[in-house]
């Protein structure tokens, strides 16, 4: 004789995730956001604390990369949340916002450092790229995704500028307080391409693209960031534009 034995989905902490996710979209979005605050904070006293002779905020961004890609690893979110094959891409028309990302910021030329310079900043960006990208436009981006795609983009992206608010270990609060708009003017434009191409592979890159150029720009850095969100900002305004997720 053989027992069948029904195993509950509510018992799978994926599928109790989920229902939790859509049925609070924007309470799960903002509880995510705070934990992330707290543990990013808590990253970067304990970074300051152990290795105060290296680069703290590089050591806080590797642990925060590693528990995104936990996230991701525990939700089984990985392709949901954007990271797929080129296959599954959608119409892009991305050669505007590498344009603005690569084009503007080298109109004056580049500005050169050492060969160990690049590769921290290349390290460093990409997995600021990844970390934040994946949070914020992938995790966030997708939660808040019964809310509607203008409020999704809209909730991320003040949630991605508020999400700065860690800098203040950093840097100074003025410069941080500046952040955290433009922060939120990107997020516009970089939610914009994730949802209009169905990937998160080019926001990931822009994002890391973005901040390295700023390194090696010979303009004003805060003015070119600010023309350069501005402008992809309205890029992704014009994306959304009469468009609807065929996911919703």
């Amino acid at each position: 004789m053989q027992t069948k034995i029904s195993v509950s989905s509510s018992n799978n902490p994926r599928n109790t995730s989920n229902v939790f996710f859509e049925q609070h979209p924007i309470l799960s979005a903002i509880l995510i956001f705070a934990t992330f605050v707290v543990v990013s904070a808590l990253c970067g006293l304990s970074a300051k604390a152990l290795f105060p002779q290296y680069q703290p905020e590089f050591i806080a961004t590797i642990a925060l990369s590693v528990l995104v890609a936990v996230a991701l690893s525990m939700l089984g979110w990985w392709k949901v949340a954007g990271f797929n094959l080129p296959t599954e891409w959608r119409e892009s028309r991305l050669i505007i916002p590498f344009i603005i990302v690569l084009g503007l910021p080298f109109l004056k030329g580049i500005k050169t450092t050492d060969a160990g310079t690049l590769i921290y900043l290349l390290i460093g960006y990409a997995l600021t790229g990844f970390m934040e990208e994946g949070l914020m436009r992938g995790i966030v981006l997708r939660v808040l995704k019964p809310t509607g795609t203008t409020r999704s983009v809209v909730i991320s992206s003040l949630l991605f500028g508020l999400m700065h608010i860690g800098n203040l270990l950093y840097r100074n609060p003025m410069i941080v307080f500046a952040q955290m708009i433009g922060a939120f003017v990107h997020g516009i434009g970089l939610s914009a391409i994730r949802l209009r191409t169905n990937t998160i592979w080019f926001p990931v890159i822009l994002h890391g693209l973005h901040d390295l150029a700023l390194k090696y720009t010979n303009f004003p850095v805060i003015p070119l960031d600010v023309v350069q969100v501005t402008l992809l900002m309205i890029y992704g305004i014009y994306l959304l534009r009469g468009w609807r997720n065929p996911e919703v």
